[in-house]
C-alpha cells in the first residue's frame, strides 16, 4: 500500500498502523460475518467504525493495537494481528488476530504473532495473554504453537461463552 508507513515486516506480511481513512479496510476484516463469527460479530459498520476508533486511541495512547497486515507480495490486506490492553496490568497485553478469508489457513496468523511477540518482548511486556473461542480449533492450535500454556476457562461477554485462556511468560519463550 502505498503512502503507509511500516511498524514491521515478516517474511510475507507488513505491518501497517490504522489511520482514521481506513475503514474499508476495518470493514473487509471486522464487517466480514465469517471472520468475527466466533469473536461476537456479526458487527454492523457503526461497530466497525467504532473498533477502528478504539485501535486507534490503542495506538495513541498505549503505542498496541491489532495492527493491518498487508500481504508483502501483492499489498492486499492479510488480516490484523496485535496487542491490546489487558487487565492485569501495564507490562501484559491480550495478543489477537484476525485474518481476511483469503488469508486461512496460510500460517500466516503463527508468522504474524510471532513477529508481535518478538516486538512485545522488546517494548518491555513481561507476558501475553490469549483466548479463543472453544469452537475455533484452528486459533487453538495456532495458540499452542507459539507457546502459550493454557491456564483457565474464562467468560467473554461478545460470544458468551466460556473461552481457553493461556499465557505467555515473555522470559519463557
Amino acid at each position: 500500500m502505498a503512502g503507509r508507513d511500516w511498524l514491521m515486516s515478516t517474511e510475507r506480511l507488513r505491518f501497517g498502523v490504522w489511520r482514521e481513512d481506513d475503514m474499508a479496510l476495518a470493514l473487509a476484516i471486522w464487517g466480514d460475518p465469517e471472520v468475527t463469527a466466533l469473536i461476537g460479530g456479526p458487527f454492523s459498520p457503526d461497530e466497525v467504525a467504532e473498533r477502528l476508533a478504539r485501535e486507534i486511541d490503542n495506538w495513541r495512547t498505549r503505542s498496541i493495537q491489532y495492527w493491518p497486515l498487508f500481504r508483502r507480495d501483492d499489498g492486499g490486506l492479510a488480516g490484523a494481528c496485535g496487542l491490546q490492553p489487558h487487565p492485569a496490568g501495564e507490562r501484559t497485553a491480550e495478543l489477537g488476530f484476525q485474518l481476511c478469508r483469503a488469508s486461512w489457513g496460510q500460517g500466516l496468523a503463527t508468522e504474524a504473532s510471532r513477529a508481535v511477540i518478538s516486538w512485545a518482548r522488546a517494548h518491555g511486556y513481561d507476558t501475553l495473554f490469549a483466548g479463543h473461542h472453544p469452537e475455533n480449533h484452528a486459533s487453538r492450535r495456532t495458540i499452542i504453537g507459539l507457546g502459550f500454556t493454557y491456564t483457565h476457562d474464562e467468560y467473554y461477554p461478545p460470544t458468551g461463552a466460556m473461552e481457553p485462556a493461556y499465557f505467555l511468560h515473555l522470559g519463557d519463550s
